[in-house]
């Protein structure tokens, strides 16, 4: 076996391409190169996550939608990232350091050390895990042979075949090697990101009776995870083109989760297929109804998109009011009369449920969490908690 210098790579990669690099010998991590710096390493929170993972090569997603690169090779790992496509959000990155356990008079700093990041398309990541993975054990790979994992995965289920052997012999792959060979057009993408922008449902649907969509590229060998991949990068695109026409930016995500979710349900090509179709008129349908004036107007998105970004800061309607250049009487009046509901009332819903996310998937505890969204003392949080739940805190975390 060759005597490979797992550090000298390391190093490399790191100066390369100047997104952070670490070597692990077991779970013991040997070395660690941070071009920017972090006063905590970033990839904490997903570290058992990462050494579940039982591939030699993976790639994987975090919540705030940055990307990590894992080599595992002869008792050794390589963990590469983060990096992203897009600089994260201002309430993105506030998120990503409650995670890492960073005061809140941190943040300036924080965010300037993650500007540093070197962004990187994920095709381009991918490729450049490919040539890592080859120099160090001499195996080719193309992006299709990568598993993808993120912080909802049961990595023990996705390490197992994702179809059973009596549903493989349902499916030609001889004929399915030929069906995804030509990639979907260009054009038909961009027309029907353009009718799902505008609102625009009967062009969309004219669009999709021409039949000219073209065919996918090869993402997977197994039939069912080409699908699930192509509906999976679907839901993102037509969930960026509903934003951009409009629909706030909480709702459009929170609908592609929920249509991902209910994709891994199914177990038949067909029903993913027909959830597709589903999926972009509905996006396509919730900013049409913005368009018409059936959904909130400007006014309410541009305060509950307010509310949204800045949820885990010093929040109130006197200064919702002064960032938005109008008077607090008629901010009140206003929201009321759109929603029938205060806007105090409004804030503290949904700190509500941005609490029961922190409560499922993270372990910070409950001080921290009540803390982190502004209530005042622990027991208040918990009184609103079970005033708007019906459970405590405790009792939701371990339902």
């Amino acid at each position: 076996m060759r005597d490979i210098d797992y550090t000298y790579i390391a190093e490399n990669i790191s100066s390369l391409s100047r997104i952070a690099t670490r070597v692990y010998e077991g779970r013991e991590c040997v070395a660690s190169f941070d071009p920017s710096h972090f006063p905590v390493d970033p990839a904490t929170p997903y570290l058992d996550q990462f050494f579940e993972i039982d591939q030699e090569v993976s790639y994987y997603i975090t919540p705030y939608d940055q990307f990590y690169g894992i080599i595992h090779y002869d008792n050794h790992s390589l963990i590469i990232g983060p990096t992203y496509e897009m600089t994260p959000s201002r309430s993105a990155i506030r998120e990503f350091m409650f995670t890492l356990g960073l005061k809140e008079n941190y943040y300036p700093i924080f965010q300037d050390l993650m500007a540093h990041i070197t962004p990187m398309p994920l095709e381009l990541f991918l490729h450049e895990l490919c040539l890592i993975y080859y120099f160090i054990s001499e195996k080719k790979l193309t992006l299709a042979d990568f598993p993808l994992y993120d912080s909802y995965s049961d990595i023990t289920r996705q390490n197992q075949p994702f179809l059973s052997e009596e549903k493989t012999d349902s499916y030609s792959f001889d004929s399915y090697e030929e069906a995804f060979t030509e990639h979907t057009t260009f054009d038909f993408e961009k027309q029907m990101l353009s009718c799902i922008t505008a609102g625009d449902v009967p062009g969309l649907q004219a669009l999709f009776s021409s039949g000219s969509s073209g065919r996918p590229g090869k993402t997977s060998s197994n039939y069912l995870r080409q699908i699930r991949n192509i509906f999976i990068s679907s839901v993102t695109l037509c969930s960026r083109a509903a934003i951009e026409g409009g629909l706030p930016a909480e709702e459009a995500l929170t609908l592609s989760d929920r249509y991902i979710q209910h994709s891994e349900v199914f177990d038949n090509p067909e029903q993913i297929m027909n959830l597709q179709s589903h999926m972009v008129q509905d996006f396509a349908s919730l900013v049409a109804e913005l368009n018409q004036g059936k959904r909130y107007n400007k006014f309410m998105r541009s305060v509950t998109e307010y509310v949204r970004e800045h949820l885990t800061e010093d929040l109130s309607v006197e200064k919702i009011a002064k960032d938005l250049y109008v008077s607090r009487s008629y901010l009140s009046a206003k929201f009321k009369k759109e929603s029938g509901m205060t806007l105090n009332s409004y804030i503290t819903d949904q700190k509500i449920k941005k609490s029961m996310e922190y409560l499922k998937h993270t372990d910070k505890t409950i001080l921290e969490i009540s803390t982190f969204l502004g209530f005042s003392s622990q027991g208040y949080f918990q009184n609103v908690f079970k005033k708007h739940t019906g459970m405590t805190p405790g009792e939701y975390r371990s339902q």
